[in-house]
C-alpha cells in the first residue's frame, strides 16, 4: 500500500515538472499537454501520456510529435532533475493518449445523432 502511494506521489511530481518544462517552451514548441504519468513498480521507467492541445486549429500527427519528444527525452529528463528530488530519475517514455481522442469522437457522434 505504501509503495502505491509513493508511486502516485512521484508520478504527480513528475507530471507537474514535465508540464512546467513544456509550458515554458524551452525544449519543445508544439502545443502539447501531459494527461497522465504512470510509473513502473521499481520507479525506473515512467510512461508519460501526451495529448495535443490544438488551440491553433491545425492538424498535427500525434505519433510524429511523440517520436520527437522521445528523441528529446534525455533533455527533458535533465531539465526536470532540479525540480524532482529523487535518487534515480526514471527513464521517460512518451506515448500518445488515445483515450482523449476516443472521448472526443464519441462526444461528436452523440452530438450529431439527431434524437436516435
Amino acid at each position: 500500500m505504501k509503495k502505491e502511494i509513493r508511486n502516485l506521489k512521484i508520478a504527480s511530481v513528475l507530471h507537474r515538472a514535465i508540464s512546467r518544462v513544456l509550458i515554458e517552451g524551452q525544449l519543445f514548441s508544439k502545443n502539447v499537454a501531459i494527461s497522465d504519468v504512470k510509473l513502473s513498480k521499481d520507479l525506473k521507467k515512467a510512461d508519460v501520456y501526451v495529448v495535443l492541445s490544438s488551440l491553433s486549429g491545425e492538424d498535427c500527427d500525434i505519433n510524429a510529435i511523440v517520436d520527437e519528444m522521445n528523441q528529446s527525452a534525455w533533455s527533458i529528463r535533465k531539465s526536470i532533475s532540479s525540480e524532482v528530488d529523487l535518487r534515480f530519475m526514471p527513464e521517460l517514455v512518451f506515448k500518445p493518449d488515445l483515450a482523449f481522442d476516443n472521448f472526443i469522437n464519441v462526444n461528436n457522434i452523440l452530438n450529431n445523432s439527431d434524437g436516435l
